[in-house]
């Protein structure tokens, strides 16, 4: 959906190139059956002649003679030394030079814009949005986010928001995330207009994965690439109940199904829940409990290939020493997420307008601190455009360098352009 054209990616020019290879020995058999074909007829026509003349002359034996000897060799031809333009790429190599094309030619105003997930509200200004109009283009052209996050109300019928959906992807100057988020998956308006109900009870992990094929395929169907979801509690009241084998079990089930549809999943949330939307919510869990317990489930999902996850608001202090919410905390996503649990994916912040991050800190001290945290993208600030220049002008003063902002858009557009890449390394 998103526009591919304007990058320095032209899909053309590097499906040539991955496949150069083969083309080129091609032409190296059939030039080596042409000068066996011209030997051939050479050694015949010299044959004829000699019979017509009943003779046979020393200098046309030795021609016959050294005829003979270079057909009696198999012909050698030089292999022209191979430049760096008709090299064979792999998968790994392709990805690491798209990813360096696009870099290269993005401002750094649109790197830093390209880490916020904003609702189309916060990015238009108008009350309710569920069409994509001249409002939604200059607001595109102004931030260049990385990703558009739509809730019920936004959400009128299958039509509406396939087409808002399209023509917001249209707009952007880069791949753009169009999500479905955690509370609009629960909701039944959205289920019934979207379809996204699982068609029987999820008992195992075959009717878990079924379940997250189909809704990822009508998402998908309907302009949705990414949704927070599966819920990785491990509670009576999530998704998948209470005991760590069942919700280990099938929520990487769900996430393998919806991601083998086109949609990124990401688990939420990172290592545990809270009511962080009405205040600070604060565990005692230690780091033990946590390995025993959540960290399990979490894991099982990284080792499947969950493509995001989002780390919560909850104050951890058994981890952190103090009450910084766990996504504005480098112990939690860095040494736990990323360092214990060898997470490698888009780490996102839970929704940074909830009580509990917007009682402590700015949203340019937020967005900030996330950054610094280790998260590569900012959900939902409560102020977008003070959290957007705030972070841009840490970068612009050299507080966060420029090669931390391309190391959180390399784990972001890795996932964008994923399936593309990996049509032009097999052939596709």
């Amino acid at each position: 959906m998103a526009r591919f054209d304007e990058q320095d990616f032209d899909e053309k020019r590097l499906a040539r190139r991955a496949r150069r290879k083969k083309s080129q020995m091609a032409a190296y058999i059939t030039l080596g059956v042409i000068v066996v074909v011209v030997l051939g007829l050479l050694i015949f026509g010299i044959h004829m002649l000699r019979k017509a003349l009943g003779s046979k002359p020393a200098a046309e034996e030795a021609t016959v003679e050294a005829t003979e000897e270079v057909s009696s060799e198999p012909a050698v031809i030089e292999t022209p030394e191979e430049t760096e333009e008709v090299q064979e790429y792999t998968e790994e190599e392709l990805m690491d030079e798209v990813l360096g094309n696009i870099l290269s030619e993005m401002t750094l105003e649109d790197k830093v814009a390209g880490l916020f997930l904003v609702t189309p509200e916060q990015l238009t200004g108008v009350d309710t949005a569920v069409k994509a109009g001249t409002g939604t283009q200059e607001a595109l052209a102004s931030y260049a986010v990385g990703g558009v996050i739509y809730a019920p109300k936004n959400i009128k019928s299958t039509d509406q928001i396939k087409e808002m959906l399209e023509t917001t992807a249209t707009m952007s100057k880069y791949p753009i995330f169009t999500i479905l988020s955690e509370q609009s998956a629960a909701a039944d308006s959205v289920k019934t207009t979207l379809g996204t109900e699982p068609d029987a009870e999820i008992t195992d992990t075959e009717t878990s994965m079924n379940a997250g094929n189909k809704a990822g395929s009508e998402l998908f169907k309907n302009g949705f690439n990414f949704a927070i979801t599966p819920d990785m509690e491990v509670s009576e009241e999530a998704l998948f109940g209470a005991d760590i084998d069942t919700v280990k079990e099938l929520t990487s089930a769900y996430m393998t199904g919806m991601q083998d549809a086109g949609v990124t999943s990401c688990g939420y949330l990172f290592p545990l829940k809270g009511d962080t939307a009405s205040g600070m919510a604060t565990s005692e869990a230690t780091r033990e409990d946590l390995v025993i317990g959540e960290y399990e489930v979490f894991k099982n999902a990284i080792d499947s290939g969950i493509g995001a996850m989002m780390v919560s608001n909850i104050s951890l202090p058994e981890l952190t020493g103090d009450n910084t919410p766990a996504c504005l905390s480098d112990k939690i996503v860095e040494d736990e997420l990323r360092g214990a649990l060898g997470f490698n994916g888009i780490v996102i912040t839970a929704p940074l307008n909830e009580k509990a991050v917007t009682e402590y800190y700015t949203s340019k001290d937020a967005a900030i601190a996330a950054i610094k945290a280790g998260a590569d993208m900012i959900y939902i600030p409560e102020n977008f455009e003070e959290a957007y220049a705030g972070l841009l002008a840490e970068v612009q003063d050299g507080n966060i360098s420029e090669e931390r902002i391309n190391e959180s858009l390399r784990r972001i557009y890795s996932i964008k352009y994923a399936d593309k890449v990996g049509r032009i390394s097999s052939g596709g």
